[in-house]
């Protein structure tokens, strides 16, 4: 993998966060933000689909039609206690497309940043198989992902 450099010499890497609509994602994307990026590097943000998944079956068999066309959604970026909204439109299921939302949020922390948004399917493999076949194939340098801790995990550290 050849490394572009910029003018100040650094090298520009490819940074990926593993992006699901979730508390613990939305923190690994924060993370990367104001910890793992600079404005020349790439991120990529990888969504894994589950085809198989009972959630999916269950959120298809839900879905209403909404009337209204949009939502608005926030997400802390952690800078300086400051937080970004963007309004997106919904999509013809009434859902926010996260993925949208959380490229929003790169645009508004890092403007000149590269984003890409990555959707792959497990293809019967387990996740984090499938995350390591792709962050190999795109070259990645860093990937980042959101943990769940229990309660007494987080405060006894």
């Amino acid at each position: 993998m050849a490394n572009n450099n910029n003018r100040n010499g650094t090298q520009a890497r490819k940074v990926m966060v593993v992006a699901d609509p979730t508390r613990e994602s939305a923190g690994a994307l924060q993370y990367a933000l104001s910890h793992a990026v600079l404005e020349q590097d790439e991120l990529i943000l990888l969504h894994v689909e589950n085809p198989n998944s009972w959630r999916n079956t269950i959120s298809t068999f839900l879905k209403m039609p909404s009337i209204g066309s949009s939502t608005t959604a926030s997400l802390d970026l952690g800078g300086g206690g400051a937080a970004a909204t963007a309004a997106t439109t919904t999509t013809g299921e009434g859902e926010v497309d996260f993925i949208e939302e959380m490229k929003n949020a790169c645009r508004v922390s890092q403007p000149k940043m590269r984003v890409r948004v990555l959707r792959v399917e497990m293809d019967g493999k387990d996740k984090a198989s499938t995350i390591l076949l792709h962050s190999n194939h795109e070259g990645v340098d860093v990937i980042v992902i959101g943990q769940k801790r229990s309660l007494s995990s987080a405060l006894l550290g």
